[in-house]
């Protein structure tokens, strides 16, 4: 057997299998090389290219056609300086990433450069066991700015947050410790680090968390917040469940409803000032009705009753004229207020004193049949200044108010005084009055509907429900206020608040002359009622005016061409063209008489009436008629004419 043949051939064969394997194994090499997603390149010790992949060639296409086996490392460099690829300072740092595996650093070295055209590669190096390198490159421009993107972004979710005035707060979903929290809601709740601090109470957080957790939701749910300095206020809370970080978290924002429950409060004071006022304004058409049908005989009453108390000095008939002058002039006090009421408008204003007002409705209220069966304790503060108001109206709350307390402590036996007292409120400069009983007090199913007019708790006949809302009205239109104070447990307190009167007015109102008389004048009285025009005729002449009477506008207008009179009384709602057309044919032809002319009348609550009172702007006195309020009004008028004493 020839066993060196063998021998050789066993050899020849293995050397063989082994270059096919090797040859296998460079095949395995270029591919996964070439499948790669970034590009390759291969240096030997000598920093000579072995090998690079079609990527590497594809991000370096300046120096392409250069890329053979063999092509040093420096050589490329400096071909990516020559043909523009890339600046000065990049060739430096990779001769420096170079130098840096030449010295044996087993790290790989990575840096960012910006090639010439604006792309941004990341170039890594890394030396290989056999003492060459490899080089990685890959274009991260997309990348990058996608980064960029996201945190310009982050930077302006940051901001937007920031100067947010909605607050933000994100806080763990078990223990409620909080991640974040934006300013606003640094300023709103503070710097406490767990969101549970922000509840007033625990079983409204954990109400807040029952509602969160089925859907990972809550939308305006209303709790109450705690404030830094401990105080408690309306607010509204809406929150997410999110995943951040592998846990779950709250992302709320609480919206303090301070402002807003106040505003509905305001809304809600408003409707029912608006309801309040509506139901009055029905009232007042019933009141206006019945007022204007009593106007005209208690003129006659009222008037007569007065002028007969200056004549007679009988004592007896005195006494009698006195009786009927009293309850003559209540009647017609009353029937005014009623149409004040009904007028919704402001009280013919002028300083008084409230002291005085107290002390004429007690007297009046013990000169009557029953007299007040409870003592009136009255206590004011000294030096109290004058307020501004109608005397009569005011004369008229006072009664009601204290009528009222004393009907109740006689029906129930509870109770046995009542007091007035009174402050002045200097920096409000208001005018604070309280009227108080012992009595039985007022339930609490009724205090809301005490000023609603004609509600009563009285038995039929003896209680109108008209009292308290009359009262409500009328310091309503004197500017003040009046209300039931909370229940004390011992009787009831009405507080009324009146504005004092400013110190020119009252100056004015000491300087006038309540018995000024005037210069004799010729005065012309039309009105189509003979007793109301005998009346007026009657004051007038007694205070040395000459009168003339006309009974209709038409044959006032005749009279009126042919004599000069200091003074026109006129009555507005009269047959034929009426008191209306009497004034616009003397404003028209007579204009130097025109504003001679003062209407006396009973109708002020028409809308027809009312506007053409309003536009010709002459003063007017609403009957039933008190002599001394037509003297007044004489007198007033005169002197804008300059013909008064």
């Amino acid at each position: 057997m020839n066993l060196g043949y063998d021998a050789r051939t066993r050899k020849s064969e293995e050397t063989e299998a082994s270059a096919d394997t090797r040859g296998a194994s460079h095949d395995m090499l270029r591919e996964v090389i070439e499948a790669m997603s970034e590009g390759l390149a291969l240096f030997d010790e000598d920093a000579r290219l072995v090998r690079c992949n079609s990527v590497y060639r594809e991000l370096n296409p300046q120096i392409a056609d250069l890329l053979e086996p063999g092509m040093e490392w420096e050589l490329i460099l400096r071909e990516l300086g020559l043909r523009g690829a890339i600046s000065e300072d990049a060739l430096d740092r990779l001769r420096w990433m170079e130098n840096r595996l030449a010295i044996g650093s087993s790290s790989a070295a990575t840096l960012e450069i910006e090639l010439q055209n604006g792309a941004l590669h990341e170039i890594a190096m890394r030396q290989t066991p056999v003492g060459g390198f490899v080089v990685t490159q890959s274009d991260v421009s997309e990348k990058r700015q996608f980064e960029e993107h996201e945190r310009q972004a982050d930077i302006l979710l940051r901001k937007v947050l920031e100067a947010c005035p909605a607050n933000v707060i994100m806080s763990r979903i078990g223990d409620g410790h909080i991640i974040y929290r934006s300013p606003a809601a640094t300023e709103l709740l503070g710097t406490s680090h767990n969101s549970q601090d922000h509840f007033a109470s625990r079983e409204e957080r954990a109400d807040f968390v029952t509602e969160l957790l089925p859907d990972g939701r809550v939308d305006d749910m209303l709790v109450t917040g705690l404030r830094p300095d401990g105080s408690t206020f309306p607010c509204s809370v809406s929150a997410r469940v999110i995943d951040y970080r592998g846990e779950e978290v709250i992302v709320s924002s609480t919206v303090d409803m301070s402002r807003e429950v106040e505003m509905q409060r305001t809304l809600s004071e408003q409707r029912e000032q608006i309801f309040q006022s509506e139901k009055m304004s029905a009232l007042g058409e019933l009141l206006a009705g019945v007022a204007h049908e009593l106007n005209n005989p208690l003129s006659v009453v009222v008037g007569h009753a007065l002028m007969l108390r200056e004549e007679t000095t009988d004592p007896d008939v005195l006494r009698r004229l006195e009786k009927i002058s009293e309850a003559s002039e209540r009647c017609a006090r009353i029937v005014k207020s009623f149409l004040a009421m009904a007028r919704q408008q402001p009280a013919r204003l002028a300083p008084m004193g409230l002291r005085e007002a107290v002390e004429t409705a007690v007297e009046a209220l013990n000169a009557g049949a029953n007299g007040l069966q409870v003592p009136v304790n009255v206590d004011f503060e000294r030096e109290m200044p004058w307020t501004m108001g109608d005397a009569d109206q005011l004369v008229q709350v006072i009664i009601n108010l204290l009528t009222n307390a004393d009907q109740a402590i006689a029906a129930s036996g509870v109770g046995d005084r009542i007091e007035i007292t009174a402050r002045y409120d200097k920096p409000a400069r208001m005018i604070e009055m309280r009227v108080s009983d012992n009595g039985p007090g007022i339930p609490k199913d009724i205090r809301s509907r005490i000023f609603d007019p004609l509600f009563t708790t009285k038995d039929v006949g003896k209680g109108t429900g008209i009292g308290l809302a009359f009262c409500h009205r009328v310091i309503t239109s004197h500017d003040g206020q009046i209300r039931l104070e909370p229940d004390r447990g011992d009787g009831a307190t009405f507080l009324l608040r009146l504005p004092v009167a400013m110190d020119e007015a009252v100056n004015a109102a000491e300087a006038a002359s309540e018995n000024g008389k005037h210069a004799p004048a010729r005065v012309l009285v039309v009105d189509d009622e003979p007793e109301v025009a005998e009346l007026i005729r009657e004051i007038l002449v007694r205070d040395g005016f000459n009168v003339d009477h006309a009974d209709s506008a038409e044959a006032a207008l005749t009279l009126a061409r042919n004599h000069r009179y200091a003074l026109v009384l006129s009555d507005l709602n009269m047959p034929g063209i009426g008191g209306r057309g009497f004034y616009e044919i003397v404003a028209r032809e007579l204009p130097e008489m025109a504003i001679r002319v003062g209407f006396v009348t009973g109708d002020t609550m028409s809308p027809s009436a009312r506007g053409f009172l309003d536009s010709a702007g002459r003063p007017f006195l609403e009957k039933p008629i008190a002599p001394s309020e037509l003297r007044a009004l004489a007198r007033h008028m005169l002197e804008e004419t300059g013909e008064g004493a």
